[in-house]
């Protein structure tokens, strides 16, 4: 029989030994590290934590979901281009609804997966200290996969509620039913869907509605004609004090007016779509198939103006405008001329636009600027000191800067406020499903040439306008002739100064066009040249 009064029995209730609890701390400790490692591989990889725990199940079917997920993705888009998935997603309402939602379940069962990987692999006999790390790190993981749904869902959101306004289902710009489904001028070539269309032109419509003003007032018309296969534009600035103007024969205007709008500078261009507006509550049966007389009426007079097609048009309120450049985070723009900023004007007796001077207003220095939304909006409207022909440059100038300066990151950062100013101000009837065409197109835009040719009094007579003279002046911008070619080297040659010229010590006479500042001729240029 041997002695074992020296050695305590099991459950005898004896102290252990400090030698002996060692082995058990250091068991723990690594329990509770293995605990956090496989919650934070959960945090990477959904479900891959659970792997290592007596749920390997669930997270071979949770990681396997995952996997597919990305697999389905990346394969879509490497196959469609990552551009062109972009552009399509974003286009369709639909499918941008289908992703919030899986956006949200996905999240919760990666945040789920985490959770269970913590509680599964935590240690039985954790210290307090160690069951507070793994709760912490538990819960900062679960927030760091819960933000970027979060913030995906708020984007997808406002984006669908925009698209929804800007691109009516019905339409009618502005939205409502009882519109007519717009035309749409993309073809059905998947490579190359605006092979049937070489030039598109889209009308640009300033408008102001004020409560002081009766009707609304087309104060800016720029129509925007697009090579879609270059992106090369033209921006063609029609003056809102356009008198005479031609009425289309099949426009019920042409039964009130004849085929001549003309009652001196009472009878506007921009009082086209006021006029077919009051024209429609009259003679509603005249307007039976048209929701938008105003607009219809706008868009055909001015086609007939300029000799092309206006395929579609894009509304703009110019109050909003200002919502959206601080959206934007402000525009960067060459100011050329001080401009006043607020107080108030009056008419002098010669007609022209004058400022009080015991109002209260600043001034708008020339100089390279970043301009906040009030800023650009009087920048684009401001007639005092000026006249409607400089506005119309300003305004040229300002389209181009906005369309310029939109750039991926300021959308990202900045696209709630963005998207919600454009839904708020903005209406087009460009049909919805077209819209990832048109991005493309825009894109291709931003990275090619645009040109300016404003029709103002430097160029024709605003109240007697030749109209013939105004078509051919649009067509040669739109067919631009090709450079001609350098001459020969021997033709150089024999063209170039005789050696035995005379010499002489007076200066040369300067050329009398480049000594004095000439106002601008209005010609067609690159809007770099007219706005820098």
């Amino acid at each position: 029989m041997s002695d074992t009064r020296g050695t305590p029995e099991r459950g005898s209730g004896a102290p252990e030994s400090s030698s002996q609890r060692v082995p058990r701390q250091s068991g723990s400790g690594h329990s509770l590290r293995r605990a956090l490692s496989l919650t934070t591989l959960s945090a990477i990889l959904p479900g891959s934590g659970l792997l290592g725990t007596p749920r390997r199940r669930l997270g071979l079917v949770v990681l396997a979901l995952a996997v597919l997920a990305l697999l389905v993705v990346g394969g879509y888009a490497l196959t469609n281009g990552l551009t062109t998935t972009a552009l399509q997603t974003a286009a369709d309402t639909g499918r941008l609804r289908a992703i919030a939602v899986l956006l949200v379940l996905g999240t919760l069962v990666w945040v789920g997966a985490i959770a269970l990987t913590a509680l599964a692999s935590a240690p039985r006999r954790a210290t307090s200290g160690g069951r507070a790390a793994l709760i912490t790190l538990t819960a900062v993981l679960c927030l760091a996969v819960t933000a970027p749904a979060v913030f995906g869902v708020r984007y997808i959101d406002a984006h669908v509620d925009a698209v929804d306004k800007v691109f009516s289902s019905s339409g009618t710009v502005g939205g409502g039913g009882g519109g007519s489904t717009p035309t749409s001028v993309v073809g059905d070539d998947p490579d190359d869907p605006w092979k049937d269309q070489p030039r598109v032109n889209v009308l640009l419509l300033g408008s102001d509605a004020a409560d002081a003003r009766e009707g609304t007032r087309t104060d800016t018309m720029i129509v925007a004609s697009i090579d879609t296969t270059t992106g090369d534009s033209v921006l063609f600035s029609i003056p809102r004090n356009l008198q005479a103007i031609p009425i289309p024969r099949d426009n019920p205007l042409h039964e009130v007016y004849g085929p001549v709008y003309d009652c001196g500078d009472q009878c506007l261009m921009n009082s086209i779509w006021t006029e077919a507006e009051l024209t429609a509550e009259e003679h509603p049966d005249w307007y039976a198939d048209d929701p938008t007389p105003g607009q219809t009426a706008t868009r055909e007079v001015l086609s007939g103006i300029l000799g092309i097609p206006i395929h579609h048009t894009v509304i703009v309120n110019m109050e909003g405008f200002a919502d959206l450049v601080d959206a934007m985070g402000g525009v960067l723009v060459n100011v050329q001329e001080p401009i006043p900023i607020g107080g108030r004007t009056f008419t002098d007796a010669n007609g022209k636009l004058q400022l009080d001077e015991s109002s209260d207003y600043t001034w708008l220095e020339a100089g390279s600027q970043r301009l906040d939304g009030p800023d650009a909006l009087a920048y684009s409207r401001s007639r005092v000191t000026s006249d409607d022909f400089s506005r119309m440059r300003r305004q040229r100038c300002m389209v181009a800067a906005v369309v310029d300066q939109v750039n991926p990151m300021t959308m990202v950062q900045r696209y709630p406020q963005i998207i919600g100013a454009v839904g708020d101000n903005v209406v087009t009837d460009i049909p919805q499903e077209d819209l990832d065409e048109w991005a493309a197109l825009v894109l291709k835009v931003q990275g090619a040439t645009m040109s300016s040719l404003p029709f103002t009094g430097a160029n024709i007579d605003t109240v007697d306008p030749n109209y013939s003279q105004i078509r051919a002046r649009v067509y040669d911008a739109i067919h631009p002739q090709p450079a001609p070619e350098p001459p020969a080297e021997d033709e150089a040659t024999a063209t170039s100064a005789p050696e035995d010229a005379e010499e002489t010590t007076e200066a040369p006479q300067e050329d009398d066009a480049a000594a004095t500042s000439e106002e601008p001729s209005d010609d067609l240029e690159d809007v770099g040249a007219v706005c820098n």
